[in-house]
Formats: structure tokens, sequence, C-alpha cells
């Protein structure tokens, strides 16, 4: 092992043991590790409940080249307690961090979707989703990862202009055009992530 800082987002958390916890991060540095962060539903003092899914820290860890990496301490980045509300904007983000985590290799440094996953929480924390904003992050995380399906069709211009811009939000979307791009990127998930994610259900039932 060797100790090492990382901003990272937390991605999901396992319960171990009686007070210690198995955190999935995605890092900006060496993107998807998993960190044990002993005692960490005891000790405020080092960890401070800041191991959350969508919360963006500062940690320091004994880095580990397989397995799990040990996490030492860490500090608030981004932890936006804005995104609890509304209930909408808080599917997406775990959406996204789920998302991530299903596709993404462990170890494999993706820094351009670590700051787009980060745009997203920070975007959600000050609007309300929409289903348009789920749109812009699935089409250029499958853009990151080389997955990125054609799109040739009249009806998904907008997924073309969502890769031209840096900015959530700034593309909308007519009802047949966005039917025609949740189909696809449907589609295209689905082909790399067969098992559906456990968040998946709960946010087509909110931006439905």
């Amino acid at each position: 092992m060797r100790p090492e800082q990382c901003q990272a987002i937390v991605l999901s958390t396992v319960n171990y043991g009686e007070s210690d916890r198995i955190v999935s991060l995605f890092t900006l540095e060496h993107g998807r590790l998993r960190g044990f962060a002993k005692a960490a539903r005891a000790s405020r003092k080092r960890f401070g409940g800041l191991l959350e899914p969508t919360n963006r820290l500062q940690l320091q860890m004994n880095l580990k080249e397989e397995g799990l990496s040990r996490i030492e301490r860490v500090e608030a980045y981004g932890c936006l307690s804005a995104l609890r509300e509304p209930l909408e904007s808080l599917a997406l983000a775990l959406y996204a961090c789920e998302l991530v985590e299903a596709l993404t290799p462990e170890g494999h440094p993706l820094p351009r979707l670590y700051r787009l996953l980060a745009a997203l929480i920070d975007y959600l924390a000050a609007e309300p989703a929409r289903p348009a904003d789920r749109c812009f992050f699935e089409i250029n995380l499958l853009n990151i990862l080389g997955y990125r399906p054609l799109l040739d069709d009249q009806y998904l211009q907008p997924l073309s202009r969502c890769l031209r811009t840096g900015s959530i939000g700034g593309v909308s979307f007519s009802d047949a055009e966005l039917f025609a791009a949740q189909r696809l990127l449907e589609q295209q998930i689905s082909s790399h992530c067969p098992n559906r994610l456990k968040s998946r259900s709960f946010l087509d039932e909110l931006l439905r």
C-alpha cells in the first residue's frame, strides 16, 4: 500500500461488520476504486458521516493495486445536502453514480467522466432534474467510454447537440425527440449493462 490523496465521488456503500463500511469510489486520479473505511459508522472524527453516495470528497488513502484500499480520512469537497430535494434530482444523481459503477473498469483513470459526473451532481444541487438531463448524461457517458451509438436519425439531433455543448441543461428536446433518444440510449446501455440498475425503476417513476 502507498499513502495518497485523491478527489473522489462516492458511488455506493455497503456496511461491513458492526461498524465498518466498504465504499465504491470514482476518483479523479485512478478511476473506480473500492475502499475499506474502518469504524466508519462509529468514528465521527475521521469520517463525519461523509461516506454517502453522490458526496464529493478529498480522501487520504492507503492505495492498493488490487482489492480494497484503506480510507484513512475524508474531507468534504462537495457534499451537497441540496441534492436531497427535490427527489427527482437525488434519484438522477444516484442513477448516474450506479451507472458509472456498472460500466467502468476498476483502476482505470477516466478524468473526463469524473468531470461529467461532478458537473451533473453540481447542476442537480441547483436545478430540478428533467428527462433531458438524463439523456445528456447518458450520451456523454457512452461517448467517453467508446460506446456512442450512431446518431443519424432526424429525431436524434438533440443528442448530437448534447455532445457538442459542455452545458448541462442547455439542450431542449421535443416529445418525439425525447422518446427516440430515450429508446436508443436504453438499448445501448442495456447492451453493455444487462442487469437492470436498482435506481432505474425509481428514476423512471419520478421522471415519467
